[in-house]
């Protein structure tokens, strides 16, 4: 028995609550039985647009030409549409090429609103329906058309508004937003939520941790759901708009057309996050990426995780667990002999013994020496200055070529480009320069993150719940980041914690229990890890010490 095939579409959501999509169901229900048809009314595309082709695409009337394309769909089978205008409203020479394409391909379109029937059969004999087809198809993209332009005008007045007077677009807004008489209001309980994101980012916990602990709360999610899920958090953290900014875009993700129209329009938003605490995060996220975190145990990872490598190939350090103490243990291995690959260290070392005694080297640093963080904060202040000064004297410089262009000297045109240029140049690092600022003052000091490290080992030594262990040592871990740059494993000399390289950076030169050796090599604190190593062949690795 020939079958029929209803396609309907409309072009918003919104129209799903009025009478389109029952009147267009109704109308092709009528017809299919008044034809003695069977009908298959599975083919929807609500709320797609047909402007662009979209619905040809995507969705329901893709799979109905791809099915008519290899012949799942037999010829003389019928495509009902109640007009033209659901199947495309393209430009006429498009949407007559679909048009053609389906008729040749055996099908017989249908359209309601005005009873022709568009075959192969009849269009040999009587090409007139053609006329009256594209005058159809003419009128819908113009009509689409001019639609089209008055929407975009409508919005480029409201984001000329938005630049000039931050007035919202539309009632949508970031989910810790709300709009009120026009305006955006926090909402106090969502913002605290995106805060605690941004901080326990920065303290070192993952995505997936984060999404654990608000879970494991009961924390409710911004859009209703079950739980929290690591793409939530990872937007929450690459936003902008914590900052206030709001990039207007042209285009839309499903036509794969979207893209920003014109610079971000700062202030936009009432800012919830601090810019320096908005690059901490972006640091604290690259920094385990390139560090290669990934799921932890219950008790959480070990403190040289990303920072352990080997002293002979520069290899990562991997993990091998050799069971419960007193005859196991978790051991640091090089990768590279690990595989087999070309490094002879085979040496293996305990984590549960080096990290005490990282944590004693740690607390062992005088505090009262560090004043790196404000030197660099100085440099970086002056930089700027420096680069306003000649930001304002280039933009000086231009507005008088300009004026010279004005009356017709050839040669102001090329220099005043290439001020541009400069100026463009400047800004770009004027911008660096002041996020490393905003960063930088927002960074604990080192003074800061030593104290921090040691309150936080008095705790761990203190509780026994292992919930509190696996926070206190992810925070640990993100303090030690801080300040070590790297844990070297040396086959014959040990493993060796070289310290990250600070201006007027000091070490008490005095023993330990743990009887530490200090090193100082190119001027870069060092602390032996191991034990009991003879002092010849410390002397043979780095030379004279200067304490």
């Amino acid at each position: 028995m020939t079958k029929a095939y209803s396609y309907i579409r409309f072009s918003t959501p919104e129209q799903a609550q009025g009478d389109s999509l029952r009147r267009q169901t109704a109308k092709a229900e009528a017809w299919a039985q008044q034809h003695n048809l069977v009908l298959d009314n599975s083919l929807r595309d609500l709320g797609v647009s047909a402007f662009h082709g979209t619905n040809r695409t995507t969705g329901a009337l893709k799979s109905f030409l791809e099915m008519v394309e290899d012949g799942r769909i037999q010829r003389g089978s019928y495509l009902i549409v109640e007009s033209l205008d659901r199947l495309s409203r393209e430009t006429v020479i498009d949407a007559a090429t679909r048009l053609f394409a389906l008729i040749q391909a055996g099908i017989i379109v249908v359209t309601l609103s005005d009873g022709q029937e568009y075959s192969s059969e009849r269009l040999r004999q009587d090409w007139t329906p053609l006329i009256i087809s594209l005058a159809v198809m003419a009128r819908a993209h113009d009509e689409s058309r001019i639609k089209s332009e008055r929407v975009g005008e409508a919005w480029q007045q409201k984001k000329e508004k938005a630049r000039k007077e931050g007035k919202p677009l539309t009632p949508r807004c970031p989910e810790w937003l709300e709009v009120r008489d026009g305006t955006f209001v926090e909402r106090p309980e969502r913002v605290a939520i995106v805060r605690r994101v941004f901080q326990e980012t920065i303290d070192g916990f993952g995505r997936r941790e984060v999404v654990r602990r608000l879970n494991s709360e009961g924390v409710p999610t911004f859009r209703g759901g079950k739980g929290w899920h690591t793409s939530s958090i990872a937007k929450i953290i690459q936003s902008r708009a914590v900052l206030g900014e709001y990039q207007p875009h042209t285009g839309t993700h499903r036509n794969r057309n979207r893209k920003p129209d014109g610079d971000p329009i700062p202030n936009y938003y009432p800012p919830i996050i601090d810019n320096g605490i908005f690059l901490r995060a972006q640091g604290a996220t690259q920094g385990r990426r390139q560090n290669a975190a990934g799921r932890k145990g219950m008790s959480g990872s070990h403190l040289f995780q990303g920072l352990a490598q080997c002293a002979h190939c520069a290899g990562p350090m991997h993990i091998i667990n050799k069971g419960k103490p007193p005859k196991g243990g978790i051991y640091l291995a090089c990768s590279t002999n690990i595989r087999n690959a070309g490094c002879d260290n085979n040496r293996r070392w305990r984590i549960d013994m080096l990290e005490p005694l990282l944590l004693a080297a740690i607390d062992m640093l005088d505090q009262t020496a560090f004043s790196g963080q404000d030197n660099d904060l100085k440099q970086l202040r002056a930089q700027t200055e420096a680069l306003r000064t000649q930001i304002a004297d280039f933009e000086k410089r231009q507005r008088t070529l300009i004026e010279l262009v004005e009356f017709g000297d050839e040669t102001a045109t090329a220099r005043s480009l290439e001020l541009a240029k400069h100026i463009k140049r400047s800004r770009k690092e004027l911008k660096a320069a002041e996020d490393q600022i905003a960063k930088n003052a927002a960074e604990p000091d080192l003074a800061a993150r030593v104290a921090a490290a040691a309150t936080i080992s008095r705790q761990l030594n203190e509780t026994p719940d292992i919930e509190e262990r696996r926070e206190l040592r992810t925070r640990l871990r993100e303090i030690i980041r801080g300040i070590v740059e790297r844990i070297e494993c040396h086959q014959r000399f040990g493993a060796t914690a070289v310290f990250i390289p600070r201006d007027e950076f000091h070490i008490n030169n005095r023993r330990s229990e743990y009887n530490f050796t200090f090193m100082t090599r190119e001027g870069i604190p060092r602390i032996l890890l191991d034990q009991n190593v003879p002092d010849d062949i410390i002397d043979e690795w780095v030379g004279p010490w200067p304490f």
